[in-house]
This record gives structure tokens, sequence and C-alpha cells, in this order.
């Protein structure tokens, strides 16, 4: 099938090294007809419509099962996708809830969904039902904006979810709390690699850290860093402008954009490898080089 009108905005590999992805109508415009794409690519490099949402993604990412994907709308609309084609629909928020929340990430750590966001909410998907797990303290944190951009961690028993103004919350020492953060940008997206944590955000913030001691390990230059990924023995950032690694507690710029690779906004890791990608680009980072998988 033709892809040539799709921007790109989120991946997952399956185990089979198939990938599904959730795009965008590059003809339609996401304000007045929000809506969202989602196209299987085999390990071939055939494409398949996979079906679509009336709603703004989130992103996407695998499930607990092997055979399949989830993606979450931003008022809440969850879809499992599998690749055998069956769907599962469901809202995190149901019609009479009361709670206000824009959802603004869903991630699988450690065998479980979680998803967050506006006013600090946070859930976690178990036995087939979203629960919510955060506290009135998180809701009432009395910074001027709240929201929560997204989560990491080790387990269910070490979880850290952060965002706006710097917060940083989590649930190690048995309850959640807040730390002190060592920064006020908004901190974008983070994974944990070598018993660390690391987090990213605007204006190239790195912080290090782990339980209640944290650092910045790189504030500059001015570029955001919206997606951070361990793979390997590198932990990488990606910007608009490029790809950052840090490697041996040095930070390098990795991958700059060019023919190959024109844009770069998101990663993930699959059973092939670091996987960015962009509004028109999927690249593959395979251990020892990238490959240009698509480009529209």
């Amino acid at each position: 099938m033709n892809i040539d009108n799709l921007t790109f905005l989120s991946g997952a590999e399956l185990t089979d090294k198939s990938l599904f992805m959730v795009c965008q109508d590059s003809n339609l415009d996401i304000m007045e007809l929000p809506h969202c794409l989602f196209r299987h690519r085999s390990a071939n490099g055939d494409w398949i419509s996979k079906g679509h949402g009336p709603w703004i993604s989130t992103g996407i990412t695998c499930s607990s099962s092997k055979n399949g994907v989830v993606s979450l709308g931003a008022e809440g609309d969850f879809l499992e996708l599998q690749i055998d084609g069956s769907k599962t629909r469901n809202n995190i928020i149901e019609e009479n809830d009361k709670r206000m929340v824009t959802f603004r990430f869903i991630k699988l750590i450690d065998g479980i969904l979680y998803a967050g966001g506006t006013n600090n909410y946070i859930f976690r998907f178990t036995n087939n039902k979203w629960t919510e797990i955060g506290t009135d303290a998180m809701r009432k944190d009395p910074v001027r904006l709240k929201s929560f951009e997204n989560a990491t961690g080790f387990n269910a028993e070490e979880l850290y979810t952060f965002g706006w103004e710097g917060a940083i919350w989590s649930n190690f020492s048995g309850g959640w709390q807040k730390i002190v953060s060592p920064t006020k940008y908004i901190l974008h997206d983070g994974d944990v690699h070598n018993e660390h944590v690391y987090l990213g955000g605007q204006l190239g913030t790195i912080l290090k850290g782990r339980n209640d001691n944290w650092e910045v390990i790189q504030t500059g230059p001015n570029v955001d860093i919206w997606s951070v990924k361990s793979f390997g023995d590198s932990v990488y950032f990606s910007t608009m402008y490029g790809i950052l690694r840090l490697k041996n507690d040095k930070i390098t710029v990795f991958k700059e954009l060019g023919p190959d690779m024109r844009t770069a906004m998101k990663l993930f890791v699959g059973p092939s490898g670091l996987w960015s990608v962009g509004a028109s680009d999927i690249a593959l980072f395979d251990g020892k080089k990238w490959h240009a998988i698509e480009q529209n």
C-alpha cells in the first residue's frame, strides 16, 4: 500500500520483527479532524492498514502480549491491536467519571502498562482493567502547572513519573513521594540504564539519578529532548536536529540529520535494534550502523 501521504508519529517492533506504526494523514488538518492511522509493516517491508481512530494518539507501544500493540488517545481512548487483526477498544475514563485528565503517555514498564497526563494522574493496566494508582498529594501539588509527561522505572515497586516544571515523583520507598528535582524545565521522557534513571527534556536538559539523589549532567545546547532510550552500552536522546548518545558518562552527537535520516523525534527499541521515527523517516541502528528503512 502507498504510504507517501503519511506522517509517522511512533512505532513498536514485535518479536517477528514486524512494525506497528501510528501515523497521521498529512493531507488532513489534525485539529479540524482529529485522527490516527495504524499501519503494519511486515519484516519483508509490506505495508497493511490496521484501521484508524477518530482521536489524537499519544503514541504506541508493545502490549504485554507478544503479538500486539496498544495505543492511547488524549481523551483516554484505549486500543489494543493484534497481528491477526483483532482489536479491543475501551476508555480509561468512563462516561460518568469526573476526573479531568488529558493523557500524555502510555508506557510498558517491566511488562505492565502505565498511562498518565495532566493534573498529575497516573493509571496502571492489570487484569484487563485500568486503575488509578496516584495520590491526592500528586494531584494537589501546589506547582503552577501540573502534568506527567511520561514514566519509567525498574518494576512496579520502583517507578518514576515526571513532567512539567521538572516534577519527579517515585514510589521507591513504598508510597509515592515528590523528589527534589534539580531542574524546572519540562521533562519529556526517560529510561533506566546500569542501575540509574536518565530523564531528558527542555533545552537539552538531561538528569541522572535514582531514589532521591538526582543531578543535572547536561543543560544545552538549546535543543529540546523528546525521547530517551537505553540500548546496548549507551543511552540515546532524540532531538529535532539529531540523536545524542551518553556513553561512559560522556555525551556526544551520535547521529546528525542528513539525506538518510531527515527527521528524528521518537526512539524505541525492538529485536532488531534502536529505532528512530521522524515525521518522514523510519531508521534503524542495529548496533553497528544506521539503516534508512522508510522515507516519505
